[in-house]
């Protein structure tokens, strides 16, 4: 994957173990560590940028994911056919300009399945906001998927409720409404 990624000149994060790696410091992963920067302290995401992705593969045990970045839109979906067809991974939409990567399987529906399954409760009893294609297996495998108003109509078909965009305070709405 890194050496798909140098060849093609697309750039990202790579989440390994405990702390997300890039390279280039592009819009993506400034946009990602601002937002960082206003989670409390203990939520605060680890960033660290590294001379060379390709060195740090062999130094980590486990690669998460890529969240992959391009203004250049045509090309990073050029990019991720290659990514599907060479290397059979996952590549799901996440922002307008931005593709997570994947292996096949692993989503954001079926961990959180394993975690509410861990904790012994049902997914018939949780409640999953989303608003991008990475979303939508969590917005079909939860009792309660909402979508964003922001969302496209292809993510709110996976929804039970649409709430208002998330720029909006809908899903505390929505919990008042709903929950308490």
């Amino acid at each position: 994957m890194v050496k798909l990624l140098a060849k093609h000149q697309v750039h990202g994060l790579m989440y390994v173990d405990d702390a997300m790696l890039y390279q280039h410091d592009v819009g993506h992963v400034e946009r990602t560590r601002k937002w960082a920067s206003t989670l409390p302290e203990e939520q605060r995401p680890v960033f660290l940028h590294v001379a060379s992705l390709e060195q740090e593969v062999d130094q980590c045990e486990s690669i998460w994911k890529f969240a992959l970045t391009d203004y250049n839109i045509p090309r990073l979906q050029q990019f991720t056919a290659v990514v599907e067809q060479e290397l059979g991974l996952t590549c799901e939409w996440s922002w307008h300009d931005q593709v997570d990567v994947a292996q096949t399987g692993n989503s954001k529906g079926k961990r959180l399945a394993q975690w509410v399954e861990s904790q012994g409760l049902s997914m018939a009893n949780v409640v999953a906001f989303g608003d991008n294609f990475n979303d939508i297996s969590m917005l079909a495998s939860a009792g309660m998927g909402v979508a964003m108003g922001n969302a496209t109509d292809e993510v709110k078909q996976h929804a039970r409720q649409i709430i208002t965009d998330n720029t909006q305070p809908g899903i505390a709405d929505f919990i008042t409404r709903s929950l308490l």
